[in-house]
């Protein structure tokens, strides 16, 4: 298939979003279908080169200007896709939610097209800054029932999205599909623990318990840091490390300063791509939290990295990851906001050594057989070709 891939994300930074649609377009790719990517223009050009050296890419140049950008990708990118579809003439077009989803459904309504959308998240929950305003929020979420009505087929990365959409907008069951993140299994693989931490420059002794990612609200990392001074008492020699950058990496570090943990607590900043393998390796523990700031659990690609790389998990209670380190058997849950019981988690895990090991092998295995982005890509490839049909059959 012939499959144009919309996005709003600037693919050259190794933000959760870009790396989905890049990972996914990818994989794609490996399974011989033709995919072209319609994107802003990137920043880093040459970072972004190797990773699409097997894609068409066609940028869409935009103003980076505090506010104007999100209007100004919609009628830049509007402008692009009444190129691009009678021209290209995809047989799909896959496109990933966003403010910007306004623009194909505008192409679309003068260029029919097979539509395959991609559903992250809600935008009331999902937004921040002039997004937030009601009536902006009111359009965003008209213009997503509008989109997830005209569509072949509808897809989310968690099956809460998919139930609310279908229940507020009388989606055909038979039209949604859950399809989780991914992970490359290669570039995300086992390493030596202790070698890992010499390549970074830390402390052989340990144990370092890492969060590696995006701090954003949903992420409890609050409840990470409340659970610091109760782990220290049992093990006093754990140390924590924050790898990433944020909206409330601020807020967390006034928070480690006043409880006084800046000697236990680092943050590392964001990591190079190609070293955030290696940051896993290093910890013996990593923490995947959710916390209840919206109505859904998501679907964090660094729960598939942890795993991925051989490391035990401690996550949250629930839909989403706790049901699924439950079923894996590759870490333990603590209840959602309490950190007495995180800390009681994580202390049960650093104490024992051998289930460690048991778990990480348990979690990379899982991986491996189901959860790459390769059978994630076969998953959205039959989505596609139904979409496809469904849409000769109205022809």
């Amino acid at each position: 298939m012939r499959i144009l891939v919309f996005c709003d994300e600037d693919l050259s930074v190794a933000a959760g979003g870009a790396r989905q649609v890049l990972e996914f377009s990818k994989a794609l790719s490996l399974r011989s279908h033709t995919i072209r990517i319609v994107a802003p223009q990137p920043i880093h050009v040459h970072q972004l080169a190797q990773e699409i050296a097997s894609l068409s890419f066609r940028p869409v140049h935009v103003w980076r200007v505090a506010g104007l950008r999100p209007f100004s990708f919609l009628i830049a990118s509007w402008n692009v896709l009444r190129q691009e579809l009678p021209a290209w003439r995809p047989d799909v077009l896959l496109w990933f939610d966003s403010p910007g989803q306004m623009a194909p459904l505008l192409a679309l309504s003068t260029h029919a097209c097979a539509s395959v959308l991609f559903v992250n998240g809600l935008p009331e929950e999902e937004v921040q800054g002039i997004w937030r305003l009601p009536f902006v929020r009111w359009v965003l979420r008209a213009s997503l029932k509008t989109a997830a009505r005209r569509v072949q087929a509808v897809v989310s990365i968690c099956r809460e999205i998919v139930t609310q959409m279908q229940d507020a907008w009388s989606i055909l069951p038979e039209r949604c599909h859950v399809i989780r993140n991914g992970v490359d299994g290669d570039r995300f693989h086992p390493q030596s623990h202790e070698a890992a931490k010499k390549v970074l420059g830390l402390s052989a002794k340990g144990p370092y318990i890492g969060f590696v990612g995006g701090f954003f609200p949903w992420h409890g990392l609050e409840t990470l840091i409340e659970a610091v001074p109760f782990v220290r008492d049992k093990v006093p020699s754990a140390t924590f490390l924050l790898v990433g950058e944020g909206k409330t990496r601020q807020a967390l570090e006034q928070l480690v300063e006043q409880q006084g943990l800046t000697d236990i607590v680092r943050f590392v900043g964001r990591a190079d791509w190609a070293q955030v393998p290696t940051w896993i390796a290093a910890c013996d523990v990593c923490v995947v939290l959710h916390r209840q700031t919206r109505s859904y659990p998501g679907d964090s690609m660094k729960l598939w990295e942890y795993l991925s790389c051989g490391r035990p998990v401690v996550t949250t209670v629930g839909p989403g990851y706790g049901e699924t380190v439950e079923a894996i058997g590759c870490g333990l849950a603590a209840e959602p906001d309490d950190a007495q019981d995180l800390a009681r988690q994580l202390v049960r895990l650093l104490e024992d050594p051998d289930e460690r090991m048991k778990m990480g092998e348990r979690g990379r295995m899982a991986v491996i057989q189901a959860h790459t982005w390769g059978a994630r890509a076969q998953e959205l490839e039959q989505v596609c070709r139904a979409a496809l049909a469904a849409m000769r059959r109205t022809a």
